[in-house]
């Protein structure tokens, strides 16, 4: 059998440092690796099946695994052992999407060129390693592989304050890092486990006391929680958002904040039910209070990329409630939830780092009457919108409404909470559009123009996801309830 997971990522890894080697020739090099990655996610979509056993997989409930001896001790046991299942295929496949669309949009970019797109695949690679990392210190090293890429773009080709945001990132993430990798580590030695692979430490932490569980439980939350980000651990996102190039914020949203949503599922629920459990009051009060706090903090915005951001809390705390609510329906709402907000929040700061280019603002009140001067940017900041707030027939939609769908069924009248913060979300959205997209025209300049093709085809593949998974979430749905588990998949 083909090794495939290896195979994609020796093209990332192979394109990544040739990227950084190619000089004035990196985009070509970036958008050739980017490709490739998008036509091997395709061949793992099309070869994968969520059956124990699918294709003779090594670790069972995972398709398309591999595991090989890495460190072998008396006393340690590390595996190179990769394989996915239905919530890191989908997640794959929103990582190959972003790459693409980062890459093109960014066509133009002058300032080190090879060291820019070399950074963007970096950040690809790191995040398609977690997501199909079964062994815990593999797992870890693709992790914090993340965090120095992504502290470069915003450090070197930032806004004003971008070292202090990245420092921040970096010492918000980082911290929670080590709090993480101190769990997961407590996790393998005191739940005696023979080694650091998902299934054999599945097998002995699921044995464990409530006790042991839950503190296991908060520490992996914490770590996993600051990635996310859940409140009151925010704060360094939406510095690190207006501070960082586009396409670092593109990445940041759609990708980073995800690896936080996934590892929680992956190694804390699923591995540690008894600690969920006894933990799910804390999880359903920083669930709500994300989803209040980031609504408000939107509504005061001026700044359009910081209103991005802020509602980015506020969508993130709809996936902390849907998988706090330990049901099938809101895992299935949760991971649905997490692509399509990669999708749309990478639109929308796709729109928002064009709107500073053409206008040399993204000042809210300041621009208005944008439509007649840039009608193909206008679109795009519609759609991204429309599909954030909820749109039917855009990709949010199917996501959101199975979250409600969820939470109504697991906590009832509860459901008005994120129902009234969706409607706050389409106000804010909707007087956002009306201030700039219409009315007489102001603070555009003379001889302001369209779009560039690169940035407008950046945009339109996420804008041309976003109508697919709209009309069709049943692509990713199947692919969600595939895994081999009732409730949440697992080996």
């Amino acid at each position: 059998m083909l090794p495939l997971i290896s195979l994609i990522l020796a093209t990332l890894v192979l394109g990544t440092v040739a990227t950084f080697f190619a000089g004035a020739r990196s985009r070509w090099v970036a958008l050739a690796t980017s490709v490739v990655f998008l036509l091997e996610v395709a061949v793992l979509f099309v070869n994968y099946s969520g059956w124990p056993g699918y294709n003779g997989a090594l670790v069972p409930g995972f398709s398309e695994s591999e595991s090989y001896s890495w460190i072998h001790l008396s006393w340690l046991q590390i595996n190179y052992t990769v394989g996915v299942d239905g919530i890191s295929l989908v997640m794959i496949l929103l990582t190959a999407i972003l790459q693409i669309a980062t890459v093109i949009y960014s066509w133009a970019e002058e300032r080190r060129p090879a060291a820019y797109f070399g950074l963007v695949l970096l950040t690809c690679l790191g995040s398609f390693g977690v997501f199909v990392a079964l062994d815990i210190l593999l797992f870890f090293l693709f992790w914090e592989a993340v965090l120095v890429p992504m502290f470069f773009l915003i450090g070197f080709w930032g806004g004003p304050r971008r070292r202090y945001a990245a420092l921040k990132f970096f010492v918000y993430t980082h911290v929670a890092s080590i709090v993480m990798l101190v769990g997961l580590l407590a996790l393998v030695f005191y739940s005696g486990a023979s080694s650091f692979d998902f299934s054999s430490v599945y097998a002995a932490a699921r044995s464990l006391a409530p006790v042991p569980q839950t503190f296991l439980f908060l520490a992996l939350f914490f770590g996993f929680g600051v990635k996310f980000p859940m409140v009151p651990f925010h704060t360094w996102l939406p510095d690190a958002h207006v501070e960082a190039p586009t396409g670092g914020s593109v990445l940041l949203a759609g990708l980073l904040l995800k690896l936080g949503g996934y590892g929680l599922i992956r190694w804390a629920v699923e591995v540690l039910p008894n600690g969920f459990h006894v933990s799910q009051p804390i999880l359903f009060f920083i669930a709500f209070l994300s989803i209040v706090w980031g609504s408000v903090l939107s509504l005061s915005q001026r700044d359009l990329k910081r209103l991005v951001a802020y509602s980015s809390i506020n969508h993130m705390g709809i996936v902390l409630l849907a998988i706090a609510l330990d049901s099938s329906l809101g895992l299935i709402a949760a991971v649905l939830l997490m692509f399509a907000h990669g999708i749309v929040s990478g639109l929308l700061f796709m729109t928002s780092g064009s709107v500073h280019h053409t206008f040399g603002s993204r000042d809210i009140p300041a621009i208005g009457g944008i439509t007649p001067t840039t009608p193909a940017l206008s679109t795009m900041i519609m759609v991204g919108s429309l599909a954030s707030l909820g749109l039917p027939a855009l990709i949010s939609f199917p996501a959101e409404f199975t979250a409600l769908l969820a939470t109504w069924n697991g906590l009832g009248y509860w459901v008005f909470v994120p129902l009234g913060i969706l409607v706050v979300t389409a106000a804010f959205y909707l007087w956002m559009m009306q201030r700039m997209l219409f009315g007489p025209p102001k603070g555009v300049p003379i001889g302001a123009h369209d779009v560039p093709w690169y940035e407008g085809v950046g945009m339109g593949i996420l804008v041309a996801f976003t109508v697919l998974f709209g009309v069709l979430p049943g692509l990713l749905v199947n692919v969600i309830v595939s895994s081999p588990i009732k409730g949440w998949p697992g080996p």
